[in-house]
């Protein structure tokens, strides 16, 4: 498809780059970290967002012009490969409890020949270990982008962008809490890395981080996954498990409660132009075109859909 994120194999190994390339210290070097100086709106040409009152105010990176597509195009790698990292752990951890649970079965376990076992135990030592491969890499992207949102907001929140990335975090949230996610629970989840409770809170940090009118909208038009009782069933994980103090959950609450406010507003919109010319609709997403541009083609497109498949296009 267009607008795809690439191949498993195009965005497989681009990240264990990324990440030892660009620590903390080195993103400060590279893009000029002034704790002082605010950001303009000619440096960035991108919206200011407000950091949430709760969180103590970061540092400020100050992107030179120039940089901006170099700082854009990092960040799409970036949820590039946690998108990947993230389904491949999580398939892993479902074939990993899948198998677990058929050598708990004395009965059937028993009933299979020897050589169905030995081939059993084989796939299971390999899924292992690319398991906690996976997620050893899966994590230090999360905290990455954890990292960065709570440092600069404005370019994750491009049309090209937020909405990636809101997909991504609302499909995670629900693996970590939707209905099945006790398929995820694996013996001894710490021999692969897996720690679910503070996977959680980096993802609902993430979601405070970028609070603002852009990404509200993003995350309630996710039809893939979003669901205003999928954040209840995180609120109620997160008071459960005491991942986060009161204040922090009140904080998650009222996020909720505007990307509900949003979600109705988009089914009222939605019923409302039900019957609206295609011609009026971006040919790929089949979503009312904010920003119509025409391709040489002659085809009529959204500007940020076509963005959106040059960041990941290589010619």
């Amino acid at each position: 498809m267009l607008v795809s994120a690439g191949s498993r194999e195009e965005r497989r190994f681009s990240m264990p780059i990324i990440i030892r390339s660009f620590s903390r210290e080195k993103l400060r070097k590279c893009f000029s970290l002034d704790p002082h100086k605010s950001r303009s709106s000619k440096q960035l040409k991108l919206s200011r967002v407000k950091v949430n009152e709760s969180t103590q105010t970061p540092q400020r990176f100050s992107i030179p012009p120039r940089g901006e597509q170099k700082y854009i195009r990092f960040i799409n790698a970036l949820i590039n490969d946690t998108t990947f990292l993230l389904d491949e752990s999580i398939d892993a951890l479902r074939s990993i409890r899948d198998t677990q649970k058929l050598m708990d079965d004395k009965e059937k376990w028993d009933a299979l020949s020897e050589e169905n076992k030995s081939a059993k135990l084989k796939q299971l030592n390999q899924e292992e270990r690319q398991c906690k491969s996976y997620l050893t890499l899966a994590n230090e992207t999360v905290q990455m982008i954890h990292y960065l949102t709570h440092t600069l907001q404005a370019p994750f929140l491009v049309p090209q962008l937020v909405e990636r990335l809101a997909a991504m975090l609302n499909y995670n949230l629900q693996q970590l809490c939707g209905p099945k996610c006790a398929d995820l629970k694996v013996k001894d989840p710490q021999k692969y890395g897996f720690q679910p409770k503070q996977l959680l809170s980096l993802i609902t940090d993430i979601y405070i981080h970028l609070d603002s009118p852009e990404f509200l909208e993003a995350v309630a038009q996710d039809e893939r996954s979003y669901r205003p009782e999928l954040f209840t069933l995180a609120i109620s994980r997160l008071n459960k498990a005491l991942i986060k103090t009161a204040n922090e959950i009140e904080i998650f609450e009222q996020f909720s409660e505007k990307v509900k406010k949003c979600f109705d507003e988009k089914i009222s919109m939605d019923l409302e132009f039900d019957d609206i010319p295609d011609e009026y609709k971006d040919p790929l997403m089949s979503t009312v075109m904010k920003d119509p541009v025409t391709l040489p083609s002659g085809v009529i497109m959204d500007r940020h859909i076509i963005e959106r498949h040059l960041l990941n296009s290589s010619t």
